[in-house]
């Protein structure tokens, strides 16, 4: 008999975030990620009206805004020659923007999927998928103490991010890949005056700006993806070259002071994924990434969960009126009595 009905690599913000749903619809969920929480990862942390809706709707907007992230209310893109800047229309209600650093956001989501009823091991990495009959039923996990442990479920979710080794194990096809079009590093600065989030779009540059957490400032400077060894030669320089495209913004950097090293990557592809098979489903970055220029990648996972959840129930349906079936078939009343009564979630 199948122990989880569903077991999910990956619990940052798309892995834990559908924990935490399907646990509270009653679904018996196991989640895994080889980190430990709180802990960062590459991110441009913005969070639009429509992603903010999203944690409204989960009761945990509150719960953000509680870790004293600073509420953004104004939008400005700059072209050079043109400049746009506003706020943008509410989304169910919601209007409130924020940029909440990961170690907290992918911490309280966590916590929230606990709190639902799932089962969350953090230092747990994935191995390997267990088939049977062309079908995924379980996998393979290595626990932090280094034992080995099978893990049976109904459906597996790789919620693994951009090279997911769920998608590779299940021979997930790419439909579509533009590759990487960008690079670029960023930093955290302390006591950058803003006026919301900021955008600067120039000619084979952008420049993105994020007040978050603790009154610091994520600031990104992005060239085309062609540029990247001159850029990684010295990030520095370019760094500041590229905001030096934005005066305004580089004279307000001169007078503060970078908190953080600079973080980067050249690994920026825009794909989509074949997203499910017989037992398996991929979610975020696992099943679709696009250039996070825009800061739409938490947005995107957040809203492709209402997909993967309905997917995953109809599959979790599916899967136990066959099993119920067959049960009927080759088992006295007893038995079935056991089966219906362990199923009833």
């Amino acid at each position: 008999m199948t122990r989880y009905d569903v077991f999910i690599v990956g619990t940052r913000c798309a892995g834990a975030a559908l924990a935490m749903l399907l646990a509270r619809n009653g679904c018996r969920v196991l989640a895994a990620d080889r980190a430990q929480f709180p802990t960062d990862t590459i991110s441009t942390h913005f969070l639009w009206p429509r992603t903010t809706s999203f944690l409204a709707k989960w009761d945990l907007l509150d719960k953000l805004s509680a870790t004293g992230c600073p509420a953004i209310h104004r939008v400005t893109a700059d072209y050079g020659a043109v400049s746009i800047s506003g706020r943008p229309s509410p989304v169910d209600g919601t209007g409130i923007m924020y940029c909440p650093r990961r170690t907290i956001l992918d911490l309280l989501l966590v916590e929230a999927a606990r709190a639902a009823g799932a089962e969350i091991r953090e230092a747990t990495t994935f191995r390997e998928l267990i088939w049977q009959n062309d079908r995924v039923v379980g996998a393979r996990v290595q626990a932090r103490d280094g034992k080995f442990l099978e893990e049976r479920a109904t459906i597996v979710v790789g919620a693994d991010g951009l090279w997911s080794p769920v998608a590779r194990a299940a021979g997930a096809i790419t439909d579509i890949n533009c590759g990487s079009l960008t690079c670029g590093y960023y930093a955290y600065w302390g006591g950058v005056p803003t006026d919301g989030v900021e955008f600067y779009v120039r000619h084979g540059r952008d420049i993105l700006v994020f007040p978050t957490h603790d009154g610091l400032t994520c600031i990104w400077a992005g060239r085309s993806h062609d540029d990247w060894d001159l850029y990684r030669a010295n990030v520095e320089n370019t760094y500041r070259e590229i905001i030096s495209l934005a005066p305004s913004l580089a004279e307000r950097l001169g007078s503060t002071r970078q908190m953080s090293p600079f973080k980067g990557t050249s690994k920026l592809p825009n794909f989509y994924r074949q997203s499910f098979g017989r037992g398996w489903v991929l979610v975020g970055d696992a099943a679709y990434h696009r250039d996070p220029l825009a800061g739409m990648g938490i947005g995107d996972a957040f809203w492709a969960l209402s997909f993967s959840r309905t997917r995953s129930q109809t599959a979790l349906r599916e899967t136990r009126r066959v099993l119920m079936h067959h049960w009927r078939v080759t088992n006295p009343p007893s038995a079935k009595k056991r089966f219906r009564s362990s199923n009833t979630r």
